[in-house]
């Protein structure tokens, strides 16, 4: 084989190789948007049980949606969040700590 042949043996299986991680790259791409939309699709369903516990007037019988201070890990700034914050901040931590983020406090509200 001369050496012509053996770069464009070499060129060919680089562009094979290239266009297998650009569909690897975008099946990723398409999981992220997904998971994406399907927190998007949480975050209102929260929204909606918050704002529905905020407008209650038995708030002893929704615990976890009374509001109290926390502090903004980020800002360091106060903010008024439910009592189910702290399960937030847990499940936060555990998936960064999955995906191997270091320090994850730097990155949560």
């Amino acid at each position: 084989m001369s050496d012509m042949e053996r770069l464009q043996a070499e060129n060919e299986e680089l562009r094979q190789e290239n266009e297998a991680l650009r569909a690897e790259i975008e099946e990723l791409r398409f999981e992220a948007e997904l998971d994406a939309c399907h927190a998007a699709g949480l975050a209102a369903q929260l929204r909606a049980i918050i704002a529905e516990g905020d407008a209650c007037a038995n708030k002893a019988g929704h615990p976890l949606l009374e509001r109290v201070s926390y502090t903004n890990d980020r800002t360091g700034e106060a903010m008024s969040k439910t009592k189910s914050y702290p399960l937030y901040r847990e499940a936060f931590d555990a998936e960064a700590e999955e995906c191997g983020i270091a320090e994850p406090r730097k990155y949560r509200a």
